[in-house]
């Protein structure tokens, strides 16, 4: 092997070591994917540089070829990752889908897999012949199908690259220029190096010099990344950058001179149209923006006049490269919705103020704990003449210390939460001494800008008085309902007596018992004045305990024996008005008092039932009583309704009172079922 080829080897080995770093430096950094396609690429001509290099160290035939082939990893990649880096570059990423990306790899992984075979068929390389017999000599590769195919290919993606690159050279702004410049430079340069090789120009048999020019190519992307960030920002992204922004851009050269405009600062009418005219021609317009420009200020707010009517703020930054001046960007963002803003938050303001004043309702308003907002109706609250005198206080210097630490927790739970909380009582004392309840609502605000809490608050004193006075009033009103419900009581229960003791004269069967039924009559009445009068709720009395223990007395009033006849009482606990528990008892002591009357004579044995329910029928709360027995029964040709017992017409005008279903059954002994729906006021 000569000292030259020695020479050439050492070159395009150091430069797939730089190609090598190159490779795993932007993968490091992989923040898009175009430092992804870049590494693969790198990766891609470092193989090549790699075998080309080993090719002239390698002084046997076989190892030459060996490194050959290795070096076809990049000879058929190359190209086709090139392109993609290219596509990605110029933001086409529609074009880099997997499947797009498998279709252009298939063929370059073909004709790596016909250089690794090619012993087999020699598509790639038919014949090998060394230029001399020295040992480490060059070798010259015949062209089979397979390398022409791959030039073909190769040379179509890197012509289409070069067009998308030259139509993204004359769209974009100069300080891209030299990143797509090296871009080009870097496809141009292995063309041209590869035609030399192919056409023979050279006159070097078995010299490929297509390695070197990837060598150059590699270098100058080095030099691309390190000094032009090639892999920053990509031009394309700059313009989508400059054309969708809502800011108006105008860009002026050192000789102030428009040489770039965006399409935002056709707010005011500076187009494309003005590029190329000096600032004073192009500001002409508008003597605020351009006395502003000649003094370059940093920033000022300025309204536009008709036809424009906008407020616009304007800011002016110098553009500088390697501290060398370059011109100058003057920005103007349209405020005018800001301004209309601010004005309405001014004027609602001023409308809040106004409306405050005329509430009747304290108005404060609380930042930290100090009080920075007080309307008249909160200097009346606190004891003072002009709310004026409120600012700056603070606000828990006013509260009585029972409702200090509820009313901090709650301002602390208004700005930490964001939420209106509902309103509260709590107690202050105002300046002049006097203790007063008040009803207190807080919600979150922002005043001045800062946030804030905005309080409520009204003077209840006199309605908590007003609600104590009423109190009073209703316990004395239920002390007295007790009263008349146990004198009522009583009374009934002095008729009962009255009534027994009468009866004790009496000789006669019949009339004996209609003055017992009387005096069941109105024991029923007395017990239940005697519930309302021991409940809590003077309306509404416990009815299930009230017809157990009224089957009970009635049975040991009729002298049942219990041995002969059984009570089975099963009942809901039900809550039932008086206008209902009164007919409903009267009803149910008639019912019990026949049972235990005439169902069992002459000794006989049996069971009365009395079941008491509520339940829900087609939608509707009801109730039903049944009071049933298994004894004689009524004879067959009985009519309720024609009948003329006292105890039968009491039934039915009771139920009719309570507006009640009455049904009678006389199969296999006698059962009254009452159903009806309870009314609270039966006298409407």
């Amino acid at each position: 092997m000569s000292a030259q080829h020695s020479f050439l080897g050492i070159i395009l080995l150091i430069s797939a070591i730089i190609l090598l770093y190159l490779s795993f430096y932007s993968l490091r950094k992989r923040s898009s994917n175009l430092y992804f396609y870049f590494s693969l690429l790198t990766l891609s001509v470092f193989f090549w540089c790699l075998g080309s290099a080993m090719e002239f160290f390698s002084l046997q035939m076989w190892a030459k070829i060996f490194w050959i082939k290795i070096s076809y990893i990049g000879v058929a990649t190359a190209a086709p990752l090139w392109f993609m880096v290219i596509l990605e570059y110029a933001q086409h990423e529609k074009y880099l889908k997997p499947a797009y990306i498998g279709m252009l790899m298939v063929l370059p992984l073909v004709i790596i897999l016909l250089a690794f075979t090619n012993d087999l068929h020699g598509l790639i390389w038919p014949s090998i012949t060394p230029v001399s017999s020295m040992t480490g000599s060059l070798l010259i590769y015949s062209h089979g199908v397979g390398f022409w195919v791959n030039i073909a290919y190769s040379f179509i993606l890197i012509i289409l690259g070069l067009i998308i690159l030259l139509r993204l050279l004359m769209k974009s702004p100069r300080i891209y220029h030299t990143q797509i410049l090296i871009l080009i430079l870097s496809g141009l340069i292995p063309l041209f190096c590869s035609v030399l090789y192919n056409t023979d120009a050279l006159g070097i048999p078995g010299l490929d010099i297509t390695p070197f020019g990837l060598t150059i190519s590699g270098l100058l992307l080095a030099i691309s990344i390190f000094k032009f960030s090639l892999l920053g920002i990509r031009p394309i992204a700059y313009e989508k950058l400059f054309e969708t922004i809502k800011n108006g851009f105008m860009v002026f050269d050192t000789n102030d001179t428009l040489i770039d405009v965006n399409p935002a600062a056709e707010m005011i009418g500076i187009t494309a149209v003005c590029v190329g005219k000096p600032a004073t021609e192009v500001l002409d317009e508008f003597p605020e923006l351009k006395e502003f420009y000649q003094k370059a200020g940093e920033e000022t707010t300025v309204h536009i006049e008709d036809p424009w009517n906008l407020w616009i703020r304007m800011q002016i930054t110098f553009l500088y490269d390697q501290n060398e001046f370059k011109g100058r960007l003057l920005t103007i963002q349209d405020i005018s919705k800001l301004k209309r803003i601010e004005k309405d938050y001014s004027d609602s303001e001023e409308r809040y103020k106004n409306l405050s004043e005329l509430s009747p309702d304290a108005i404060l308003v609380v930042i930290g704990e100090k009080i920075v907002f007080a309307n008249k109706a909160s200097a009346t609250i606190f004891g003072l003449d002009d709310p004026q005198d409120l600012l700056d206080k603070n606000l828990f210097s006013f509260y009585h210390p029972d409702s200090v630490d509820a009313a901090k927790k709650r301002l602390h739970e208004v700005l930490a939460e964001d939420k209106t909380l509902d309103f509260i009582e709590e107690k202050i004392i105002s300046l002049d001494g006097q203790l007063k309840d008040i009803e207190v609502g807080d919600a979150p605000i922002t005043y001045d800008g800062q946030r804030a809490v905005q309080i409520v608050a009204r003077d209840i004193s006199q309605r908590k008085k007003l609600e104590a006075e009423l109190k009073n009033s209703l316990k004395e009103k239920d002390l007295m309902m007790k009263e008349i419900h146990h004198r009522v009581k009583n009374n009934l229960m002095v008729i009962q007596s009255l009534l027994n003791l009468q009866s004790r004269y009496i000789k006669d069967t019949d009339a004996r018992d209609i003055f017992k039924d009387s005096q069941n009559r109105a024991k029923s009445m007395a017990m239940i004045h005697e519930s309302l009068y021991q409940s809590s709720d003077l309306k509404r009395i416990e009815f299930s305990e009230y017809i157990t223990t009224l089957a009970k007395n009635l049975f040991y009033s009729y002298a049942a024996d219990p041995k002969r006849v059984k009570m089975n009482v099963n009942v809901d606990e039900v809550m039932l008005d008086i206008n209902t528990a009164i007919p409903l008892g009267l009803i149910l002591t008639e019912l019990i008092s026949n049972c235990l009357k005439y169902a069992f004579p002459d000794g006989e044995s049996g069971e009365i039932k009395v079941d008491f329910h509520s339940d829900t029928d087609d939608g509707t709360h009801k109730f039903r009583l049944t009071v049933s027995d298994n004894g004689v029964g009524l004879p067959p040709d009985f009519d309720p309704k024609k009948s003329d017992s006292l105890g039968i017409m009491l039934i039915y005008s009771l139920s009719e009172q309570i507006s009640a279903e009455l049904k009678l059954d006389t199969t296999g002994g006698t059962k009254f079922e009452i159903t009806f729906e309870e009314k609270l006021d039966h006298s409407k």
